[in-house]
């Protein structure tokens, strides 16, 4: 009896190898092809958890196979592991630089999904207040969220609420200006503002591209992303795009939106949803972008604070534009 349930029990365990492997290789091809079709695409935010999957998959095929379906096996295995770890090394190219300390103009930048049904929202104001950032992009914002970014006013008195649906922008500092880029999605564009730090001009876009819920969404959402990407690309110094971008790094649209704009992540690997689940099983979905002559001198993953997203934050230092010889004189 003993030998007829381990054979059970050991056929059993093959049988959820080979569906495991099979999920695995083939979600690690269809992210190959996500720019093609948004649900391809789908996979592509979980090429980390793919090759990890694949890699901690070998030990089980040694153990419970043998002869050349042991060797094709373990050999699919390391292919996968290979393909998703190798598209994660290539998004590294597009991590900014570390900013060394002599670079003058430096500044403390926030963004946070404060999520429409958070039942604490006094866990936002209370971390806001503790991190205290110079600028935050806060998204999800409804109605009633307006009261407690009126409190704030102490800390930041400029504002930009209910200028586009669901995003805000608040300041400690003055902007030059601050304009609304439109998007597919009626009202509900994209925040642009501009700030003068010492005679250097700072743009910067706060966004929320639609969440992928499905395909049409999606398509909405890569559109904004071309949106943030030629906004950036045409800002006139050193540029920050942050906000909730629903898109990893290994997804087609943010990997054509650092291939065709000058911004680079603050940060690659760190995962900010869903706060629900350990920080090793979620995916980066809200960003903090630099270009143009910015670099990261840190960058952090906040706590919880009562929403499905984690904070995020970075001290960014950009260098000084140089102006034209006319201007000098």
């Amino acid at each position: 009896m003993r030998a007829v349930l381990g054979h059970t029990l050991r056929a059993s365990l093959r049988t959820l190898l080979l569906l495991a492997v099979a999920v695995v290789a083939l979600a690690t091809v269809a992210g190959f092809y996500g720019a093609a079709n948004v649900w391809l695409d789908y996979a592509a935010h979980f090429r980390p958890h793919l090759a990890g999957a694949a890699a901690a998959s070998m030990p089980a095929a040694a153990v419970l196979l043998a002869g050349w379906r042991r060797l094709a096996l373990t050999a699919l295995l390391a292919g996968c592991a290979i393909l998703n770890a190798s598209v994660i090394v290539a998004e590294a190219d597009y991590r900014a630089g570390i900013a060394e300390e002599y670079v003058p103009l430096a500044l403390r930048i926030a963004a946070v999904n404060v999520y429409f049904f958070n039942r604490e929202p006094h866990r936002i104001e209370a971390w806001l207040r503790h991190e205290q950032p110079d600028v935050v992009v806060l998204t999800e914002v409804d109605g009633p969220w307006r009261p407690l970014i009126a409190r704030l006013a102490d800390l930041y008195p400029y504002q930009a609420v209910g200028r586009t649906a669901f995003t805000a922008m608040i300041a400690r500092r003055p902007w030059e200006a601050l304009e609304v880029a439109a998007g597919p999605r009626r009202g509900q564009g994209i925040l642009v503002a501009r700030f003068d730090m010492a005679g250097t001009k700072l743009t910067v876009i706060g966004a929320h591209p639609a969440s992928p819920i499905h395909p049409r969404y999606a398509r909405r959402r890569n559109a904004e992303l071309d949106i943030v990407a030629r906004l950036a690309s045409n800002a006139p110094g050193p540029v920050v795009a942050m906000g909730d971008f629903n898109a990893t790094p290994w997804s087609a649209p943010m990997r054509r939106l650092v291939r065709g704009s000058p911004l680079r992540y603050a940060d690659l690997m760190a995962t900010t949803w869903p706060t629900f689940l350990p920080d090793w099983l979620g995916i980066k979905i809200d960003h903090i972008m630099v270009g143009k002559g910015c670099a990261v001198a840190d960058y952090k993953v906040g706590p919880d604070v009562g929403s499905d997203h984690r904070p995020v934050t970075a001290t960014i230092r950009c260098a000084l534009m140089k102006r034209p010889e006319r201007d000098r004189i």
